[in-house]
Order: structure tokens, then C-alpha cells, then sequence
């Protein structure tokens, strides 16, 4: 009876469907019925998930930005590109007249055109990328002078 009921089961899975043939009775309808395969099976696959790690690099503090129109969006200013933590190499911070922008709760960064931001927030953002541009702090000063006697 066990197994009687468990095949019942399956094909009910498998697209098989019981229909009452009266009020009070029911009889099953075939697996070929109604463009059913006839087949049931479960997916079970032993794939483990792809992990993508997202590295931001922050060159500001959360703070807020005024658009033109008086908008203002509490956002810290992101890198597009920076070397690997504790190697030189300069900072990009503006990207064809675009920055980063890295909203709260937002699902990720946001390109922003320079050109909508206030004036204020303009010459603060060009001053954070000439700065940035010269490397990440953090280098050990014999790197930062082999570099410099190098370029000599």
C-alpha cells in the first residue's frame, strides 16, 4: 500500500493530475495525458554558489553633495581605480567628467557627471583627485624615494 501511494505521489509531481470522476470518487489520469512527459525528478545539483567579493575605495568621508538644482545626496566619493592595498600607484577619481558616488543602502556605486554637481563641490572633488592622483597614503617612504630616484 506504501508504495502504491508513493507512485501516486511522484506522478502526481511529474504533471499527472487527479481528477474526481464523481463527487466522491477520484481516479488517476494517465502520465501521457495532457502533454505530461511522464518523468519526474528533482534537481539537485553539487554547484556551490559563485562569491564575488566588490572592493570600494573611499576617498571622502560619508558627506553631502549639492547637485544644481539644490539636491543634496549624502554619498562618499569613490575611486574608479586604485592599486592594491599597501602599493603605490596613483588614484583615479574622475573618469570622463564622471565621479562615484557610494549611497547608504543603495545596492552599489553610482556614476555621477561632474557637470550637475555645485561649483563648491566641483573644486573640493578636483582637489581629492590631484591629491589622489599622487598615490595612496600608506606607502613606506623608502618606496615613495626608490621612485622618485628612479624617475631622476
Amino acid at each position: 500500500m506504501l508504495v502504491i501511494l508513493s507512485i501516486l505521489l511522484s506522478a502526481s509531481f511529474a504533471g499527472a493530475q487527479v481528477v474526481p470522476s464523481t463527487p466522491s470518487e477520484f481516479m488517476k489520469r494517465g502520465l501521457g495525458d495532457s502533454g505530461s512527459s511522464g518523468t519526474a525528478s528533482v534537481g539537485v545539483t553539487d554547484k556551490t554558489p559563485k562569491v564575488i567579493t566588490i572592493t570600494y575605495t573611499a576617498v571622502s568621508p560619508l558627506k553631502g553633495w549639492t547637485n544644481t538644482d539644490g539636491k543634496t545626496i549624502q554619498a562618499q566619493l569613490l575611486a574608479f581605480t586604485a592599486p592594491e592595498p599597501g602599493q603605490p600607484g596613483p588614484v583615479e577619481v574622475i573618469r570622463e567628467g564622471k565621479v562615484r558616488l557610494l549611497v547608504p543602502g543603495a545596492e552599489g556605486a553610482v556614476e555621477y557627471p561632474m557637470a550637475k554637481l555645485q561649483e563648491e563641490d566641483k573644486i573640493e572633488i578636483e582637489r581629492i583627485a590631484k591629491a589622489a592622483a599622487k598615490g595612496l597614503p600608506g606607502v613606506p617612504q623608502s618606496e615613495k624615494d626608490e621612485e622618485s630616484e628612479e624617475k631622476e
